[in-house]
């Protein structure tokens, strides 16, 4: 199975959408209704022929799962859609949270983030009042649970005009831990349907990391009681099945852009002292992607690693995907570790827009400075 370059693609069954793959249904009661002529020469919305309703047929339908979609899902300038991987207790639910907040609230942002849909909304909302009013951290995806795509609409303050303002859409798929390390018909899907990939690794799961940490830093992490080698067992497990299901030879390097992420990076921060990834972010003041930031990040990340003698991690990245394409980062999403309670303090996540604007300066949204 080829992966899916298609820009504009069904969220749920990851379908090529086209104008008449889309059902025209009512806001109200979902009846499918066909527009008259008159309607289609005025671009009118139709009205509901159900008895009794009065309805419009604003909303929309995929033809092949019959999914619920955003009445605009064709309208947007461009298309970003990326995958969340790592095993159970990595943080992935917790970065892509905070991650999303700070992108909605951070003043001088030129990106305006809002949802597409009610379920999006509803994920958002529950997650974002656990650590940001409760200040909890977001519980562990239950295993064998998948999480519904995320549909988010981004507009582009920085290329507004007087009469139009860019939009895009980005869709995000969110793995539960357990099926990440056990590829499943879903997850598959959802690499299939991804533009980029997001591993993220949790540095106190890496033994070498956690042999020179406090025990009462690793009690915050359920990932450190994997295997020793889990993250890299991941990261080879999910070439091998790209491999397999894209006709892409054994021996040959995968070509996919991949962001790996380290999550808890203030956990490990006296071991990186005053590197540049420990800095505050530039990018979002500078409305762009500062490549050399993020060149100074990625190498002290692949420096630090090969000091704490994880070259079985770094060789399962390199090993399987062409360089150039794979980048580090390291981001925390709380900025300090939760108590012995798993309370936390004052929620002040460092650099966890990094990857995104990265993945934004690849599809052209954002300029690469």
């Amino acid at each position: 199975m080829a992966l899916l370059h298609s820009d504009v693609l069904c969220p749920y069954c990851l379908q090529e959408l086209r104008s008449k793959d889309l059902k025209m249904v009512c806001n109200i009661c979902g009846t499918p209704a066909t527009p008259t002529k008159t309607e289609l020469l005025l671009k009118k919305t139709p009205k509901c022929k159900q008895s009794g309703c009065r309805g419009f047929a604003s909303a929309r339908q995929c033809s092949y799962c019959d999914s619920k979609l955003p009445s605009d899902i064709l309208d947007y300038e461009k298309y970003l859609r990326f995958s969340i991987l790592g095993i159970t207790g990595s943080g992935k639910t917790n970065f892509l949270t905070t991650m999303l907040h700070e992108l909605r609230h951070t003043a001088g942002s030129p990106w305006v983030l809002s949802p597409m849909d009610s379920i999006t909304t509803a994920i958002f909302q529950e997650n974002d009042r656990a650590i940001y009013n409760m200040r909890q951290p977001v519980a562990a995806t239950a295993a064998g649970t998948t999480p519904p795509p995320q549909l988010w609409k981004i507009k582009d303050k920085n290329r507004m005009t007087n009469t139009v303002i860019p939009s895009y859409s980005m869709t995000i798929f969110d793995g539960a831990g357990e099926d990440c390390e056990h590829i499943d018909p879903v997850i598959s899907r959802y690499i299939e349907g991804s533009k980029v990939l997001v591993i993220l690794i949790d540095p106190l799961a890496l033994h070498g990391v956690a042999s020179s940490i406090p025990q009462n830093i690793l009690n915050w992490s359920t990932s450190a009681s994997h295997d020793a080698d889990a993250s890299a067992d991941m990261v080879d497990g999910l070439a091998t099945y790209i491999r397999q299901n894209c006709g892409i030879a054994p021996g040959k390097l995968i070509n996919r852009d991949v962001a790996v992420v380290f999550t808890k990076i203030d956990a490990v921060k006296d071991t990186f002292g005053s590197a540049t990834v420990m800095q505050p972010s530039p990018h979002l003041a500078r409305k762009g992607f500062v490549k050399a930031d993020a060149d100074a990040v990625d190498a002290e990340i692949r420096d630090w690693l090969e000091t704490q003698g994880e070259n079985t991690f770094l060789d399962a990245i390199d090993t399987n995907f062409k360089k150039g394409s794979v980048r580090f980062f390291g981001v925390s999403s709380f900025g300090q570790p939760p108590t012995g309670s798993y309370q936390l303090g004052k929620v002040m996540p460092h650099r966890v827009l990094d990857p995104l604007i990265w993945m934004l300066s690849k599809e052209g949204i954002v300029p690469t400075l």
